[in-house]
């Protein structure tokens, strides 16, 4: 029980931390199924990678550089994943913010090894699903798959 309250608080932390710029989370529900909608349409964040973290993912898995930063952020942060939310880490050069979300029916997310030849059948021309995308070419797609509502997170050609 203790558990599950540190991590609704942490999650709440997380959520109080987001600024102005952050994922304008209206816009982001209300993306058209089906249609490439540029993360620019989204926020006014200056990013230059927007990554995604699963349900239960506490970090980025790359060892790179831009990895390596974001994970000392969360640790920071104390960001603590669970199974009802998922988020998508917004990088740009100074700053670091996390947008998290509920998972419910009607919103979802789904990540790059998740998209089999079925989902991937539903997919724009010109979006590739991606883990983390860079800033200027982020994009997500929302498509419905098995009557759930799922979001990707790719890049727009």
């Amino acid at each position: 029980m203790r558990f599950i309250f540190v991590a609704t608080m942490a999650l709440i932390a997380c959520a109080a931390s987001a600024k102005a710029g952050s994922l304008d989370e209206d816009a982001f529900k209300n993306i058209p199924l089906g249609k490439v909608t540029k993360f620019s349409n989204l926020s006014s964040f200056d990013t230059q990678a927007v990554c995604l973290l699963q349900p239960y993912q506490g970090r980025l898995s790359s060892k790179d550089a831009l990895a390596a930063r974001v994970n000392k952020y969360l640790a920071a942060k104390n960001y603590v994943p669970d199974e009802g939310h998922f988020a998508f880490v917004l990088i740009g050069k100074e700053a670091i913010e996390i947008t998290t979300f509920n998972r419910s029916q009607k919103l979802d997310v789904l990540a790059k090894h998740e998209v089999s030849s079925p989902i991937a059948e539903r997919l724009p021309k010109g979006f590739a699903a991606r883990d983390c995308a860079s800033g200027q070419s982020a994009a997500f797609v929302k498509i419905e798959f098995r009557a759930r509502t799922y979001v990707l997170l790719g890049q727009a050609r």
